[in-house]
């Protein structure tokens, strides 16, 4: 399944867009791990996939459409309380997973699908 995050960032209201702008979260790989409860990993682990900072709003290369970047990876919104900033997060990931932004393909013998996540 594949979320189409421009759509989704189109449909939110005017007011949040403008409120997304200039938001950053910190991604971190194993963030979504953590989620599961799989905790589990030396220090060397962690240390060898350091958290990144990203804009929750971005702008594609060859389109110019803006597009949210968020995901199971975000972990929280920089310089928001974290709770406050993991509920928005929450509430973006679940607005951009509804079924009218989402992709799911039925595979065919031959079928390639290809991703842009620029």
């Amino acid at each position: 399944e594949f979320c189409d995050m421009r759509a989704a960032y189109d449909a939110l209201p005017r007011d949040l867009q403008s409120e997304l702008e200039g938001l950053r979260a910190e991604h971190y790989a194993l963030n979504s791990r953590f989620l599961l409860g799989d905790t589990d990993y030396s220090e060397a682990q962690r240390n060898a996939m350091p958290p990144v900072s990203w804009p929750l709003v971005r702008t594609h290369a060859g389109s110019g459409r803006k597009f949210l970047f968020i995901g199971a990876h975000a972990s929280h919104i920089e310089g928001r309380p974290v709770a406050e900033g993991r509920m928005l997060l929450a509430e973006l990931l679940e607005h951009a997973t509804q079924r009218e932004f989402v992709y799911r393909h039925r595979w065919n013998v031959g079928d390639l699908v290809m991703w842009d996540n620029r």
